[in-house]
């Protein structure tokens, strides 16, 4: 049984951009090193609650977080802002060097030409969400030059009429808390950003969303990644400019509700395996024993070659007492798993069978074994 990839092969859109950056640019820290939590900790070393908890105090520190936005307030003032709002939700921290390059492109020869200004702002931002933004931004602006504003707007309805409506809504709702689980698992905003994006649009099941985050973020983030997507979705619900319809947001709701029982399940099966001291000595780790959990989900009438492929170079090497406590234990953790995480109606009904199966062939080997045993101490006797 293959232990890796945890998802499915082809890799989605954050999955493509986290790679990128990481390959290209250089995530602050790399996906697939360890990520110091600032106190010595590696975060692939925190519990899950922990990351939690880390993800709640990054939110504490909104008001620190903003204070580093203050050369943005600062260039607003210089440029004559009405308001009170900033490049806050733009998902680039070398926006204002950018701004003024848009600034000069726009007042060129070449910006009068849509598509050649188009064209050319989109090398600062690439993203529609952020560009929007920006422009929205500029556009509040009192002395901002005729011609360039003008152009700008001009520019601005063009991108709202031919930008997807969802993503560029949802991009722009969600860029705070993206921001902020950025900060808390220190890797690119415009990842997460993207991951809720998939989200909105994917039809694929939950238990296949959830083993794309893990490919994604890794599996000691998992947990944090469900109660990013929660807040971000409650802030996308509230925002002026909601991304979705009221029913497609409930729908939204459903499959978040599934993912957390995913969450919650997934704790409650390593919780009993590693309970048994010989599981626990096997020393497999959360992804493998995670791999097994989805298997089992998807394909329940497998079991057997699910177990082959995990245990067979281990439990080789047990009597047969042991290797009925092992499965028994794993039986026990797959049982309890709710009916309704199962891809199919009767699932655990087949995975029942076919594993009561098993089990009794193990009890009739044991029980030779122990005849066997009891016959060897009667002739030492």
């Amino acid at each position: 049984m293959a232990l890796n990839p945890l998802g499915p092969a082809s890799l989605s859109s954050a999955q493509q951009m986290a790679k990128l950056q990481d390959n290209s640019r250089g995530l602050q820290t790399s996906l697939s090193e360890p990520v110091n939590d600032g106190g010595g900790k590696d975060l692939e070393e925190l519990t899950p609650a922990a990351l939690i908890q880390r993800f709640s105090d990054s939110v504490d520190e909104m008001s620190i977080l903003l204070s580093q936005f203050r050369n943005r307030r600062d260039f607003e003032k210089k440029t004559g802002s009405t308001s009170e709002s900033s490049f806050e939700q733009v998902l680039d921290d070398d926006v204002l060097p950018k701004v003024h390059s848009l600034l000069k492109i726009a007042a060129g020869v070449d910006g009068g030409n849509i598509n050649t200004l188009l064209k050319q702002i989109r090398l600062l931002f690439p993203d529609y969400s952020d560009l929007v933004v920006v422009l929205r931004e500029l556009l509040r602006r009192r002395n901002l030059d005729g011609v360039v504003k003008s152009r700008l707007k001009k520019l601005l309805q063009h991108v709202e009429q031919t930008a997807d409506p969802r993503r560029l809504k949802s991009g722009i709702n969600v860029a705070l808390k993206a921001r902020l689980f950025g900060k808390a698992l220190q890797l690119s905003p415009a990842i997460a950003r993207e991951s809720y994006r998939e989200f909105l649009e994917s039809d694929a099941h939950e238990i296949e969303l959830y083993q794309d985050w893990i490919s994604t973020y890794g599996a000691a983030q998992r947990a944090i990644v469900v109660d990013f997507m929660e807040s971000a979705l409650l802030a996308d619900i509230d925002a002026q400019e909601p991304s979705c319809s009221q029913i497609e947001f409930g729908n939204l709701l459903q499959r978040l509700l599934q993912l957390k029982l995913i969450r919650t399940s997934d704790a409650l099966f390593l919780g009993v395996l590693l309970k048994n001291t010989l599981i626990s000595g096997f020393n497999f780790n959360e992804e493998e024993w995670l791999l097994f959990m989805f298997c089992v989900l998807q394909n329940p009438s497998d079991i057997k070659k699910l177990l082959d492929g995990l245990l067979y170079a281990k439990i080789m090497l047990c009597k047969h007492r042991e290797r009925g406590s092992v499965l028994q234990t794993i039986y026990q953790a797959c049982v309890k798993l709710p009916r309704e995480l199962y891809f199919e109606p009767d699932g655990v009904v087949l995975l029942s069978d076919k594993f009561e199966k098993i089990i009794s062939i193990v009890y009739n080997h044991e029980q030779h074994e122990s005849m066997t045993e009891t016959g060897e101490r009667l002739k030492e006797l």
